[in-house]
């Protein structure tokens, strides 16, 4: 049942990102007038694109090569790239509407779509590549224990590290938080990627971080698909303490770390059920990836919930399937005297681009309201 259900939507996909490349294709045929044998090359050229970003996740999966990098970075990437430039053909042939009737003589309308193009796509290149800012954020929490009056806590989510300019970033992202002095150090899933091997250098990058408490870790869906075993063995290597749908007291403290809920199926029932085991009677901090069942963790009582997994879209216009697949799509939430923060993450998964919606390093200090 399950596959009859996904099926129908997988296809839609591989029909709508296959489309893409054709009308990407009759744009530039007909803005710049092509023969008709120019026009069926560039027809194959674009469809042989289309195979090229599939084919390089299943490549990545059986060959964690540095060598490959630089093609695995063009397959990632011309994803992003021919997603934004059906968005600017589209927009362009919806302003060649109004042209025809107010400028009929203007022509330079493609040229300056195509410069339009190459300025998103160097600034997407820009916001996929550089080293994610943080973001200090204050919480006014009614009821916070008088020893966590000023607590710090640094969230990196959805960093998907599996290549070495990503283990670059990371060690930025380091240097970054130890100078936030944070009391705790939160990983909110999908830290690491099929093309890791659990390489030493990440392991060394994460044995710098400085905080008083320790690195606290949570599931994200793709340490499923890397392979939840070898994900767990990873964290474990990397000195991060991983939280499966268990808690840790630190003080007044308690922390609960989920396992994807998605990915195991777990119910709003499952997730208030874990919550109900943790016990109460201390400010309770969730780690959970995914921003669903905001409402019924409320009820339940958790005081922060830290989420990440929507990357805020990562790349426009996925900010508009992203927020209508996720209610609590991005920042920050109160429900009652519950507290939720989505980030948009610290990398990019996939293309690594980013478009009108920036990398960060969330740092939120507990304040008593």
């Amino acid at each position: 049942m399950k596959h009859s259900h996904f099926f129908p939507v997988f296809l839609a996909l591989v029909i709508f990102y296959v489309g893409l490349h054709f009308y990407a294709a009759r744009w530039l045929t007909r803005s710049f007038g092509l023969s008709h044998a120019a026009a069926a090359a560039l027809r194959i050229a674009l469809l042989c694109a289309a195979f090229l970003s599939p084919f390089t996740m299943f490549l990545k999966r059986q060959y964690h090569t540095p060598v490959l990098e630089a093609f695995y970075a063009v397959g990632y990437a011309w994803m992003g790239v021919i997603l934004v430039a059906a968005l600017v053909f589209a927009l362009s042939d919806l302003a060649a509407l109004g042209l025809r009737r107010w400028a009929p003589a203007f022509t330079h309308l493609p040229r300056l779509t195509l410069t339009a193009l190459g300025l998103i796509l160097a600034w997407s290149v820009y916001g996929g590549l550089r080293n994610p800012q943080l973001k200090e954020l204050e919480l006014k929490i009614p009821g916070l224990p008088p020893s966590l009056e000023g607590f710090r806590i640094a969230q990196i989510s959805d960093m998907h590290v599996d290549s070495g300019w990503k283990l670059r970033q990371f060690d930025a992202i380091v240097k970054k938080i130890n100078g936030a002095q944070p009391d705790l150090i939160l990983i909110t899933g999908d830290l690491i990627d099929p093309g890791l091997t659990c390489r030493e250098d990440l392991r060394e990058s994460i044995s710098h971080f400085k905080s008083r408490l320790g690195i606290y870790g949570s599931l994200g869906n793709h340490e499923y698909y890397y392979g939840l075993d070898k994900a767990m063995g990873c964290y474990e290597a990397f000195g991060i303490k991983l939280l499966k749908n268990e808690a840790a007291d630190l003080g007044d403290l308690k922390l609960i770390g989920l396992g994807d809920v998605h990915t195991e199926r777990l119910s709003a029932g499952d997730v208030t059920a874990i919550l109900d085991k943790a016990g109460n009677g201390k400010f309770r901090v969730l780690l959970h990836h995914q921003p669903v069942y905001y409402p019924e963790i409320a009820a339940a009582g958790a005081g922060l919930t830290l989420s990440g997994h929507t990357h805020r879209g990562q790349i426009f216009p996925f900010h508009v399937f992203t927020r209508a697949a996720y209610k609590y799509f991005y920042g920050k939430y109160r429900i009652n005297n519950s507290f939720f923060y989505v980030t948009s993450g610290a990398g990019t998964w996939g293309p690594p681009l980013r478009w009108l919606a920036p990398a960060e390093i969330p740092v939120l200090t507990l304040r008593k309201e």
